[in-house]
């Protein structure tokens, strides 16, 4: 499970980089996560925890 969730992240990761478009603005410096890391939570909830959110984000949260 960890390396299926480390994959995921480094292909959101990646996509979301190149396709970032050059006008876009950088991100805010409050920010705790970046988009990646939001998307890989949601793609782990669903793919392992039937969809519970909370459940994905406990266990991103721990590994």
């Amino acid at each position: 499970m960890r390396e299926q969730t480390v994959a995921m992240y480094s292909f959101l990761d990646d996509l979301l980089t190149l396709t970032r478009p050059s006008w876009a603005r950088r991100a805010d410096p409050r920010r705790r996560l970046n988009n990646a890391q939001v998307l890989t939570t949601a793609l782990v909830a669903a793919r392992f925890f039937g969809g519970n959110l909370v459940l994905g984000q406990r266990y991103m949260e721990q590994h």
